[in-house]
């Protein structure tokens, strides 16, 4: 009987391993593959829309860059805000992710990039991409 109950429990424990079920102080928390929560907001989203909005995160700073390269040179006053491409922040949008969501981003890395061209320094980036520490800073997503 000891080692009929021992295989029922050891086949139960491996279901809920396989199953990704994880049991802790009374919870019982499944992991969907793919989900993801947004900087620990509300927003959810799966795999590809979490790719979408960090590339909106490189998106962004690429624009920026350029655009702060381009007011440096004609000698114009930093400010990105007045940028209309940082104010849109729809560069690369599609309608899979949330357009506040994606302008978000769009525009914090927009900001970075626009400072890093304007003051024809790497902080961020390297000019064409931000640096992975920092866009992980800007944009966390967990699996949930």
């Amino acid at each position: 009987m000891k080692i009929k109950n021992l295989l029922v429990m050891a086949s139960l424990g491996l279901a809920m391993f396989i199953g990704g079920t994880h049991v802790a102080k009374g919870q019982t928390i499944v992991f969907q593959p793919g989900r993801y929560r947004v900087n620990h907001a509300r927003y959810r989203t799966d795999e590809r829309g979490a790719n979408l909005l960090r590339e909106a995160v490189r998106q962004g700073y690429r624009e920026g860059y350029r655009e702060g390269v381009a007011d440096r040179e004609g000698r114009r006053r930093l400010n990105w805000r007045r940028n209309s491409t940082y104010r849109t922040g729809n560069v690369g949008w599609e309608n899979y992710v949330d357009r506040r969501s994606y302008q978000y981003y769009f525009q914090q890395g927009f900001q970075r990039g626009y400072q890093d061209g304007f003051y024809s320094r790497n902080r961020y980036g390297d000019g064409t991409d931000i640096l992975g520490n920092l866009l992980n800073s800007i944009f966390r997503a967990t699996r949930y």
